[in-house]
């Protein structure tokens, strides 16, 4: 891959002949036109595209969060690809039937804001959790106004629902209100505190499965 800057034609976009021009992250680009292999993919190819495909899969829904809870901008590399990096190396585990995610180990934001502390979460009925945690705010990167963050997946459904409320790190509790299409479903819970002034999040924690 090579990078140009405009000269009496500019950019393109496109192919001409074995070339490959485009325009990517503001930079003009040649690359040389793909060609079609012959090669068998190996096993160990195959299980690393495998593993892609199941963290794709699964963090695509979340791509919009993401894009705010997962870091900054780093050279080429965007808050989504360091998510997409992380869940490749610690959060997707091999099993006999293929990859599958490892929820304990998944992440919805991950910063340098102070986490959650002592978070315990209680069914509430009907269809609803009830979810406490301590007033850490007196901690360096802690802030009182700092907003809760609970995002919900229900493995069957294959689909994820997420909450920005209105509780702060300091009121310690939240009361989530389930849509219909998840009663009777197990979700998977995690949470984290953001704090858009300062373009801050803290590191999420799995708080478990439960029954809605």
């Amino acid at each position: 891959m090579a990078t140009f800057n405009d000269g009496i034609l500019g950019g393109f976009s496109g192919k001409v002949g074995a070339v490959v021009g485009s325009n990517w992250r503001g930079k003009n680009v040649l690359r040389s036109a793909p060609r079609k292999s012959t090669k068998p993919i190996s096993a160990a190819q195959q299980r690393q595209r495998d593993k892609f495909k199941c963290v794709l899969q699964f963090l695509t829904p979340l791509k919009a969060l993401l894009t705010d809870t997962f870091g900054a901008n780093v050279g080429t590399k965007t808050p989504f690809n360091n998510a997409m990096s992380y869940h490749m190396k610690e959060a997707v585990k091999h099993t006999a039937t293929g990859f599958t995610m490892d929820y304990s180990k998944v992440l919805v934001g991950m910063g340098g804001l102070c986490g959650l502390a002592q978070p315990l979460v209680q069914p509430v009925a009907p269809h609803a959790l009830n979810i406490t945690w301590e007033d850490n705010s007196t901690q360096g990167l802690a802030y009182p106004t700092d907003t809760f963050l609970v995002v919900v997946y229900a493995p069957l459904l294959q689909r994820f629902d997420y909450f920005i409320t209105d509780s702060l790190r300091e009121t310690t509790g939240c009361l989530i209100h389930f849509q219909a299409s998840f009663y009777g479903e197990t979700v998977h819970l995690w949470a984290t505190f953001t704090n858009r002034s300062l373009a801050l999040t803290a590191t999420s924690r799995y708080l478990g499965a439960f029954v809605i």
